[in-house]
């Protein structure tokens, strides 16, 4: 029997999912899933965190609670719905200190009242070491969704802000690096949600999904559901000059905080070519095009040299 440590989340989903019938307009398998009411389609998504696995000794009880609430938002948010608010339960431990839950929750709140949403309510258990689920809500218009399939070949891929700063906050926080903006990046996302709805309703983008864990794994993801692939150009990648400084200073390969490490909650997507500019009208070009889908596999180009760009990407259970 093997366990998940030695086939990893991703493929451990693919054994589930495979198994699960489903009847809802989207099912399992995408950022979230989406249920018919009346004239609207309600979007349902859920995260956990656990203090081993996601929260850094850097974060404070407040940074977790927005952290939480701001990485279920994400996926609302991927979807072009307008958020309907979040549900947390959480297990702790008998001596977890009540002024820190309190903190927790006033963190969460704050993220999301400031995507115009609120805490619906949630649960409590008790348990050896903190964790918190989410499960977040949202609305959209059937015809406004956006999924992870549906990109065409010639179209173009785009990402909202910039890559890597996340994955330089986590160096920075495990090494004692001076960076207050990079680590901010890391436990305090912003849930792209007043993007995703902009994005949803200028009816140029064809696919998305938010960059959970790494941009290459999210571009592998958009290629193999819609079955294009994507030529990158690593110059077109929009990288903060704060990540190239961290990588040089701790040693650690830019390539893989930009392309591998994840955590920035940014969202990637594919637009129609012929309306871009209508795009870069309603987000004030607040993104930047990186690639084309296009050729026969999924290709990072830098200069003239032409890399085959893996899929791989942060995995709970591999070590």
């Amino acid at each position: 029997m093997r366990t998940l440590a030695e086939v990893g989340e991703k493929a451990a989903i693919d054994t589930i999912l495979r198994r699960l019938d489903s009847s809802v307009v989207v099912g399992p398998g995408d950022d979230a899933a989406a249920i018919r009411v009346r004239k609207k389609l309600i979007v349902a998504s859920t995260d956990i965190v656990s203090r081993v696995s996601h929260l850094p000794e850097v974060m404070t009880p407040k940074d977790i609670g927005w952290f939480v609430s701001a990485i279920n938002f994400s996926d609302i948010a991927a979807m072009g719905a307008r958020p309907l608010g979040i549900l947390l339960s959480f297990c702790l431990p008998g001596n977890y200190l009540l002024n820190d839950l309190e903190n927790i929750m006033e963190g969460a709140q704050e993220c999301a009242l400031s995507i115009g949403t609120e805490i619906l309510g949630g649960d409590t258990k008790e348990g050896t070491d903190l964790v918190i689920a989410g499960s977040a809500l949202g609305e959209v218009d059937e015809e406004n969704i956006l999924l992870r399939q549906g990109a065409k070949h010639g179209d173009l891929l785009a990402v909202t802000g910039t890559i890597g700063l996340a994955s330089a906050g986590y160096v920075a926080a495990m090494n004692g690096y001076d960076s207050p903006e990079a680590i901010n990046a890391l436990i305090r996302p912003i849930p792209r949600i007043r993007e995703g709805i902009a994005l949803s309703a200028s009816g140029a983008v064809t696919s998305a999904i938010d960059i959970t864990d790494g941009l290459a794994y999210s571009i592998h993801e958009l290629s193999n559901k819609s079955g294009v692939h994507f030529k990158i150009n690593w110059d077109d990648i929009p990288i903060r000059s704060e990540v190239s400084s961290i990588a040089v200073d701790m040693k650690t390969s830019l390539d893989d905080m930009v392309l591998y490490y994840g955590g920035d909650y940014e969202l990637l997507f594919t637009i129609r070519p012929h309306m871009v500019n209508r795009l870069r009208t309603v987000l004030r070009d607040r993104f930047s095009i990186i690639g084309q889908a296009e050729g026969h596999e999924n290709v990072l180009m830098r200069g003239e040299e032409v890399l085959h760009l893996e899929s791989r990407g942060y995995e709970h259970f591999k070590r």
